[in-house]
């Protein structure tokens, strides 16, 4: 998935969430603005040119980002745990959003070696990540409109 899909995913995952049980709070709507901002963070592997969810793209690197993200929180005043969540969930949303694709790659290592990529669309989908951006921004539109807003 490109970041377009990944944003989209992960506001719809969510704010879909946070509608379901009315989470209303502020400090929770901040997070999951945070979580959605890194969720495209394992892809920094393309720029750094290493080789593609190799190593940016498992619950190990999800634990390295939460610890560095939550010390830059911290630092800037935000919270460690705030940060920590931040990064590990948006790495955990960034990989369900791969496991899609056809590339296959090693969510849980170092844990696993089991390789996952269930085929069902390209990475690079223009259709699919543009969906998943449309979705996701009608999930957050509606959880705004209607957790704070009430009109619904």
């Amino acid at each position: 998935m490109r970041a377009e899909g990944h944003i989209g995913l992960s506001l719809l995952v969510i704010f879909g969430i946070y509608t379901v049980f009315q989470v209303r709070s502020t400090e929770m709507l901040e997070l999951g603005i945070f979580i959605t901002l890194f969720s495209t963070l394992p892809d920094i592997d393309i720029r750094l040119e290493i080789a593609h969810r190799k190593y940016t793209h498992n619950v190990t690197a999800a634990i390295v980002f939460g610890v560095l993200i939550g010390l830059l929180l911290h630092y800037a005043g935000a919270g460690f745990m705030k940060g920590f969540i931040a990064g590990f969930g948006g790495t955990l949303l960034h990989i369900l959003g791969d496991i899609p694709t056809y590339m296959k790659f090693k969510p849980l290592a170092p844990f696993s070696q089991a390789r996952v990529g269930l085929g069902l669309f390209k990475a690079s989908n223009p259709a699919v990540n543009r969906s998943f951006l449309l979705i996701g921004a009608v999930t957050f539109t509606l959880y705004l409109v209607i957790i704070y807003v009430g009109i619904i």
